[in-house]
């Protein structure tokens, strides 16, 4: 049981705001990064009285990373790694509620190192990474969770503007290990994006230029990107997941380089708020994939799935962007579109009635935090509307598991 003390820190998800608590510095009770040790172990948050407060592990860098093309940029260097499991099994950690277990500062924020049947649940994880010079200024790198393993569940995150990837699997600079596999693993109720826009080009977070065509070494930022090496992989599950803004790709599950393929993929009752270069990806052909109750917001590009088999796409709304999904077949029904290119197979073109939706090509990250995507012209689509609605439910969530 980890003690969170009194203080509690109110904005979740932390917002990078001068006025706002900043966890770990200002608000919470703050711990020094950990590694687990054996298999089997649950770690909680406390919530009794006087002791529930936010927990913090603390990677020991407080001033956010650079953006990207910053001149100038000095600050303690963090942790390796917020949360180590070591490749243990079984293990669970729980922050109780919405943030109430926020892992900041580091290289890397939790490392699973492919352990298998572990959870995550009701943390935050933002701002972690490391800063690069260059001669034009500076950049970061380091991910949110570095993923792997089988069967793991990731609930009730909320990950966000970390120096790369907010989730990353394949192989790593600092273990020299590769080939793990995700087999079997769900990311469900949870958010992958940034708050942290470029000073200079409000379209893009500030770790990731690569589309305003004025990147000069940055990053890549995906919110989930997958390539094990030579593995191809089956099941993976993402439901009632916001995936951007603040991200080149949304999900990338797949790479053409190493051969990483994932078949058997399931999206459900997902948002996509415009993910700068692409909402979903795969390079290699795939098969088994199932794309249910999501509404995708594209400026640029919404899909590209080249097929191996039989795939499936249902009850979806895609507004703009381009599609491309050779091979089949695909199964579909009740899809809607307007806007860039259509859905593969049988779909409705016409406006879905979204309460508001920005405009453009590279719209602000204010501005897609803003938007309300409930269609008034369809029952397509997914259940989440906008960030907050996600927030709301992982409140419901916690409320209805106390009850």
């Amino acid at each position: 049981m980890l003690d969170g003390g009194t203080s509690v820190c109110s904005v979740s998800p932390y917002d990078f705001k001068p006025a706002s608590p900043d966890p770990g510095v200002t608000c919470g009770q703050r711990y020094a990064p950990f590694s687990v040790r054996q298999n089997d172990i649950t770690i909680e948050r406390s919530t009794a009285a006087g002791h529930g407060g936010t927990v913090v592990i603390d990677g020991g860098r407080n001033t956010p990373l650079p953006y990207c093309g910053q001149a100038s940029y000095s600050a303690a260097d963090g942790a390796a790694t917020g949360i180590d499991l070591n490749g243990h099994s079984g293990v669970v950690i729980d922050g109780e509620t919405r943030s109430g277990i926020v892992v900041r500062g580091a290289h890397i924020g939790v490392w699973m190192q492919g352990g298998g049947s572990d959870t995550l649940r009701n943390m935050e994880i933002f701002d972690n990474g490391y800063a690069i010079s260059h001669p034009w200024g500076y950049s970061s790198d380091g991910q949110g969770v570095l993923m792997s393993g089988e069967n793991n569940l990731y609930d009730r995150l909320l990950v966000h503007d970390n120096g790369q990837d907010e989730f990353h699997s394949g192989s790593e600079l600092h273990s020299g290990i590769i080939g793990y596999s995700d087999s079997g693993s769900v990311l469900s109720n949870s958010w992958l994006g940034a708050v942290r826009a470029n000073p200079r080009y409000p379209g893009e977070p500030f770790n990731d230029l690569q589309l305003s065509g004025h990147d000069p070494g940055c990053t890549h930022a995906d919110g989930v990107q997958i390539f094990e090496p030579g593995t191809t992989m089956s099941g993976l599950t993402f439901s009632y997941d916001v995936f951007g803004p603040g991200t080149n790709s949304g999900l990338f599950p797949s790479d053409g380089g190493t051969h990483a393929t994932f078949d058997n993929v399931t999206v459900s009752d997902s948002l996509f708020l415009s993910p700068a270069s692409i909402d979903i990806m795969t390079v290699n052909p795939v098969h088994g994939w199932d794309l249910n109750h999501d509404t995708l917001l594209a400026a640029r590009d919404a899909l590209l799935i080249p097929a191996n088999g039989t795939n499936r796409i249902t009850d979806v709304i895609k507004y703009g962007g381009s599609v491309y999904t050779p091979g089949g077949p695909w199964i579909t029904s009740g899809n809607v579109w307007y806007g860039g290119e259509p859905l593969p197979g049988a779909s409705a073109h016409f406006d879905p009635g979204f309460r508001s939706v920005p405009h453009g090509t590279l719209p602000s990250l204010a501005s897609l935090f803003a938007v309300n995507l409930d269609p008034s012209g369809t029952a397509s689509g997914s259940p989440l509307h906008s960030l907050p609605a996600l927030l709301t439910r992982i409140d419901s969530l916690n409320a209805s598991r106390e009850g």
